[in-house]
């Protein structure tokens, strides 16, 4: 007897019958939908690799063709069009050009006898985990419930999972004969509306998890023994693509053979060098640097042996969203024997609110990485979440616009609120995009276009994408229906306008040279120089030119000289720039330009590594315009100098200092 323990045995039932012509509630046929569903199921089947074993029946059909057709009447149009086996395209071939036959009565009662007593056959011969039979059919046929309850008790004995797809408990309930079928039977029934969302998207092969045996270790007073699995981690999208000849026919063409030869060119030809000789090397400038394997085990980085090592507990709240790394997250469970150890050291971190620091090396003398591990607690179970954290060198700075300058009214705010509360997902209680149950568009669409040439391999592959891969990524239907009338109000309140933007380009002799789109009516075009910018300002602003488009440049050579400053006296110049500016915005009533300028001046100095200069950059007359130099300014004066401080950050370092009178640290 063959061992088949891993691998479930499932009968496709599909009624071809005229009942099955029937429209359901949304116009379509119960014969297209069940077409659609079997093919996706065998499609789900072929790209999670299954070795699961599959037949297909269909009853009501023109034809006979089942091995209890002899012994009476009661199996006619009856088809077994293929017996258990694995899954093949021609099968989702001869699936998708099935059409419905003229034959009234589709006995799906004598079918489920018919695939019972295939199941039983097979199981004799293999054992399987699961036996399963999937029926689709809207059940209308009338038929003789006569030895009803026989049926339903043997397809109970032989543990049959039943699953009829077409009509709900819900309907089913309103005839007692077939409710009281379901419920001996212990047989799902669900509609089409449920299925075919599960159904629509392929799976790829399912891994399973290996754990990762190692130890915590709290230096070296003591270990934790536990194991670790990858929870979250980026999917593959690498297939198992060859490079074919293709030949006459299809069944001719066989994969290549990639083979690489290595030349160097010596007087004109080619001379030939064997793998063996080949070495790395490394260009700078002109020189290429040699590297031999020696050399390259001399600088690899050797990290020691495989470890999880807790470097330290610090304070949740030290480590932002934005430490967040890619590159998965483990989960790790305790030892059967370490549950003790592994508890206290949970409650402490739970109670204390803090996390572990922790140096993983997955490998003997792989690259390590840092990493935080939180507590987290589901159901009853406790276990360590592991999420990868950034080096120095990861991190990048960006300059951004600070938001304080602007301060939204009540119809602003409301209008903003309405928006958010329309676009809730989860505002009905089933909450949309969760990951558990998103999926990757890409990947999906690359199945379908595989699936598309194995059934048609003669036909190009269409450009439009199907609907229900267009979906994953665009805003639910009744989402879009919500936000009509907030984003009707967003516009209605602010002023949004199309913005213009200019273009400019460094000279050699450090000017900047602006070309403007041609939206701008420029009367000619104008240089302002690093060298004298408040001249250049005062001079393009007398001939007449946009003053909008003058003080714009102002600004930019101004931030570009403060980046480039190394110097309180490089800084000079900007801040006389800004007291120009500061004369004009303040004589033309623009309080407002000039104090979002100052916001960004403030951002480019802190930013680029001056915090130290920036009090006495600020100290030159150039701070925030406050309600008391004119009226129309919404700043005061408590801002002002609120502004003109520099808010140092306090050092966390202190949260990872243990005292000398705390257990905790005893107990390291």
């Amino acid at each position: 007897m063959a061992a088949n323990n891993k691998k479930e045995a499932i009968i496709l039932a599909i009624d071809v019958g005229k009942n099955s012509l029937q429209p359901d509630s949304d116009g379509k046929s119960y014969f297209e939908k069940a077409k659609f569903c079997a093919s996706m199921i065998l499609k789900r089947k072929i790209f999670a690799e299954s070795k699961d074993y599959l037949s297909l029946i269909l009853f009501g059909s023109s034809r006979t063709k089942n091995h209890l057709s002899s012994s009476g009447c009661c199996y006619h149009n009856i088809e077994i069009v293929t017996s258990l086996g694995v899954v093949t395209w021609d099968l989702i071939k001869h699936i998708n050009s099935l059409s419905s036959a003229d034959i009234t009565p589709s006995d799906w009662l004598n079918t489920l006898v018919l695939a019972a007593d295939m199941l039983k056959k097979e199981n004799e011969e293999k054992i399987f985990k699961d036996l399963q039979i999937v029926m689709f059919s809207n059940l209308e046929t009338d038929i003789s419930f006569d030895k009803i309850d026989i049926i339903a008790s043997c397809i109970k004995r032989q543990n049959i999972n039943l699953t009829i797809v077409g009509k709900d408990f819900e309907d089913i309930s309103l005839n007692p004969e077939l409710e009281t079928f379901i419920l001996k039977a212990e047989a799902t029934a669900v509609n089409f509306s449920t299925v075919l969302p599960k159904l629509s998207h392929y799976k790829q092969k399912e891994v399973t998890p290996r754990a990762w045996n190692i130890s915590l270790s709290f230096g070296n007073v003591f270990n934790i023994r536990v194991s670790g699995y990858k929870k979250i981690d980026e999917t593959a999208k690498s297939f198992k693509w060859l490079l074919c000849k293709n030949y006459d026919t299809e069944d001719s063409v066989t994969a290549t053979k990639k083979h690489t030869t290595y030349f160097y060119v010596e007087n004109g030809e080619q001379i030939e060098v064997d793998r063996e000789d080949i070495i790395d090397g490394f260009r700078f400038g002109d020189t290429i640097i040699p590297v031999s394997n020696l050399d390259t085990d001399a600088y690899s980085y050797k990290s020691g042996p495989r470890c999880l090592q807790v470097l330290g507990f610090t304070k949740t709240k030290n480590i932002r969203r934005s430490f967040l790394m890619d590159g998965g997250s483990y989960i790790f469970k305790p030892h059967k024997e370490d549950i003790i150890a592994f508890r206290v050291i949970f409650n402490a971190m739970v109670k204390r609110e803090e996390l572990m620091i922790i140096r993983k090396v997955y490998l003997n003398n792989c690259l390590p990485t840092i990493g935080a591990i939180f507590p987290q607690r589901e159901d009853t179970e406790n276990y360590f979440v592991c999420v990868n954290l950034p080096y120095a060198e990861d991190e990048h700075l960006f300059k951004l616009l600070s938001l304080k300058s602007f301060k939204p009214n009540y119809e602003e705010n409301n209008a903003v609120h309405n928006l958010i509360d329309a676009m809730d997902l989860d505002k009905d209680g089933n909450e949309l995009f969760v990951p558990e149950n998103t999926h990757d568009p890409e990947l999906q669409y690359v199945f379908d276009c595989i699936a598309q040439k194995a059934i048609n391999p003669n036909k190009l592959l269409t450009k439009t994408i199907p609907e229900h891969i267009q979906s994953l990524l665009n805003p639910p239907k009744r989402i879009m229906v919500k936000t009509q009338q907030p984003i009707d109000e967003i516009i209605k309140v602010f002023s949004l306008q199309q913005e213009i933007y200019e273009k400019y380009s460094v000279e050699d002799n450090n000017t900047l040279q602006f070309d403007y789109d041609e939206e701008v009516d420029l009367s000619k075009q104008f240089v302002i120089t690093a060298f004298s910018p408040i001249e250049d300002f005062n001079k393009y602003l007398e001939n007449g030119i946009n003053p909008v488009i003058v003080c714009e440049n102002m600004k930019h050579i101004t931030l570009d000289l403060i980046e480039s400053s190394t110097s309180m006296e490089d800084l000079e110049i900007p801040a006389s720039n800004l007291k120009v500016l500061r004369e004009y915005y303040i004589k033309n009533n623009d309080v407002k330009s000039y104090n979002t300028l100052m916001y960004l001046v403030k951002d480019s100095v802190l930013l680029s590594g001056k915090e130290e200069m920036w009090s006495q950059f600020i100290d030159s007359g150039i701070g925030l315009i406050t309600n008391q130099e004119i009226e129309i300014s919404d700043i005061s004066q408590e801002l002002s100098e609120q502004f003109m401080k520099h808010e140092v950050l306090q050092d966390v370092t202190a949260e990872f200092i243990i005292d000398d009178d705390d257990p905790l640290k005893e107990f390291l």
